[in-house]
């Protein structure tokens, strides 16, 4: 017993040895990263976000600092470790009390510049997997810092062909903290926002559904025309992905239906134009899934029923009055019935739908009482 309890308290001494040791590493370890994050000083910035007001050294001090984290964030080939020195950038991005504006200023004025230069270097990269890591993570950055001011340094990748790549470029200009400034500054931000919806139509024909759904929640949080427009464009295309039977994740038709429906609210005209892909997307979703029950795997046919019931929740119920058919439907697994709901909803043929809506475009004389046929599903 008594050798026991030396060796523990022996032991118990030790440990306290240990904890002390640790604490001091970890102290060290926090001093130490204040002074030096990937060869970057953090001193001299820490010490200006303090400050209340601001000289031309301080604004120097905030450039140089901007300048080195991103020529160290491109210069390192320890990719796991950029994720920390991008926390570094955002965690230097404003002052230290959140409200300096001669900071915030120049710091996004340093961001862009030397942002811009940093991408320029990446593109002189021979190695393309690392071109496009760094331009990914350089865009990544550009979405956590969510300024409107540096939407053109993502702009120029939403064509890229790289999928990574072109998804942050979106994310960069349609995160919910740019929605929310482009709103809040006015005639500004809606030219902006056009600026933005241009460049996002050109590419929406060779984006998959994840960039499409950024577009989407954009598009139906703008309140300009450039953005409809776009909104539109991306229903006309995801039409025609149902007639080429070629859909990918089909859940992202349920938020499409969402946002062109509350534009039919909005106008006459808006119902005439957004009614017609309103109600060709939403046959079209019917349609997959009743003709496509044999070709399509479980999970398509499950986002299909998805979309169906959304759609009915959120947008029939609201276009009309509350209603459950198409759950009820659903749930019996009758698909006679489902397509009685379509008919009654959507039109048939020359039958008029209870949505009343004209299937014909602008430009055309004349419009059909019920959607266009589904194409059957191709051969196996």
């Amino acid at each position: 017993m008594f050798k026991y309890g030396v060796i523990h308290r022996n032991n118990f001494k030790m440990s306290q040895k240990y904890k002390v040791l640790i604490a001091f590493f970890w102290v060290f370890l926090v001093l130490t990263l204040s002074v030096c994050t990937y060869g970057v000083d953090t001193r001299d910035i820490d010490a200006v976000r303090s400050k209340a007001v601001l000289d031309n050294s301080d604004l120097q001090t905030i450039d140089r600092f901007v300048a080195q984290a991103l020529d160290e964030l491109v210069q390192t080939k320890d990719f796991g470790s950029i994720a920390n020195a991008r926390s570094i950038i955002l965690a230097c991005s404003s002052s230290k009390e959140g409200v300096q504006e001669q900071y915030a200023q120049q710091f996004c004025e340093s961001a862009k510049k030397h942002i811009g230069s940093a991408m320029s270097a990446a593109e002189g990269l021979s190695d393309e997997g690392r071109k496009a890591k760094v331009i990914a993570n350089l865009l990544i950055l550009v979405d956590g810092l969510a300024d409107v001011r540096l939407a053109d340094l993502a702009l120029q990748y939403v064509k890229s062909n790289n999928k990574v790549i072109r998804y942050w470029a979106v994310h960069s200009v349609t995160n919910n903290a740019i929605l929310n400034r482009l709103n809040a500054l006015g005639l500004e931000g809606e030219q902006q926002a056009r600026e933005i919806a241009s460049g996002l139509a050109e590419i929406v024909g060779d984006s998959g559904p994840e960039t499409l759904s950024l577009m989407v929640n954009f598009s139906s949080s703008m309140k300009i025309r450039r953005a409809e427009e776009l909104l539109l464009k991306i229903a006309d295309a995801r039409i025609l992905q149902y007639e080429d039977w070629r859909v990918e994740y089909e859940l992202v038709d349920a938020d499409i239906l969402k946002a062109v429906a509350k534009k039919m609210n909005s106008s006459n005209q808006g119902r005439s134009e957004a009614g017609r892909r309103f109600g060709q997307l939403l046959s079209y979703v019917f349609q997959r899934y009743v003709k496509g029950r044999d070709y399509l795997s479980g999970r398509q046919k499950g986002q299909l029923l998805s979309v169906l019931l959304e759609t009915e929740k959120s947008c029939i119920s609201v276009l009309l009055k509350p209603q459950l058919a198409i759950k009820r439907a659903i749930e019996a697994d009758d698909s006679s019935a489902l397509m009685g709901e379509h008919n009654r909803l959507l039109g048939e043929g020359t039958k008029s739908g209870e949505l009343n809506i004209q299937y014909s475009d602008s430009s055309g004389g004349g419009g059909t009482s019920g959607p266009a046929i589904l194409p059957d599903p191709p051969m196996n």
